[in-house]
């Protein structure tokens, strides 16, 4: 009896496992094509982005802030006052470090100090881009001010719509995050290989 037992035992074990081994098959599989889809997704909106009529850019920045412009200059310290490191610096390889105040974010070269890239927050209504663009302004005024010459990104998931423009001379991209036709996020940033995570 004992011996039977320990069969039945052994045989409700073995079964479990392969059981196991079958849902870990299928969770790894959905994975692999979530990570597929994720991977198509952004390498589309390069495609999309390369392909996209230039619009001049050259004049653009966000609250007087442009891109090249060195963080760590006394300059710019004295004219925008002190920003804090964001708590995930340490957490990445990557060669740029994020600092931010409440109303944005920016993404700085950690070996140069040159800015890569600037955001502004959700809740800032106050920044601005060159031609008077912020969070609140319709997606009608930004096409009526910047042009049609836009490209359109989406993650319907996650309700995050964006347009943006871009200018192929000078590598720079400004894109408008919206949501029911109205911006809620600015950024400015390169267009193409200035933010690298190392492998």
């Amino acid at each position: 009896m004992k011996n039977k037992l320990i069969l039945i035992v052994k045989f409700m074990i073995l079964e479990t496992c392969k059981f196991m081994v079958k849902i870990n098959r299928i969770v790894l599989c959905i994975l692999l094509v979530a990570l597929f889809l994720s991977g198509c997704s952004s390498a589309s909106r390069v495609e999309v982005m390369k392909e996209v009529k230039t619009t001049d850019l050259s004049n653009e920045n966000i609250d007087d802030i442009k891109l090249s412009m060195h963080f760590k200059d006394k300059s710019f310290v004295d004219r925008y006052g002190q920003f804090e490191a964001h708590p995930d610096n340490k957490q990445y390889t990557r060669n740029y470090d994020q600092y931010w105040n409440e109303d944005i974010i920016m993404s700085v070269e950690r070996e140069t100090g040159e800015i890569l890239q600037v955001t502004t927050l959700q809740d800032n209504v106050h920044s601005s881009t060159d031609k008077g663009i912020r969070s609140g302004t319709t997606i009608k005024n930004v096409i009526s001010t910047y042009g049609e010459n836009y490209y359109k990104d989406e993650d319907q998931e996650q309700s995050i719509y964006v347009i943006g423009y871009v200018d192929q001379k000078k590598n720079l991209d400004l894109a408008f995050t919206h949501l029911n036709g109205k911006v809620i996020s600015i950024s400015l940033s390169y267009a193409f290989d200035r933010l690298k995570w190392e492998k």
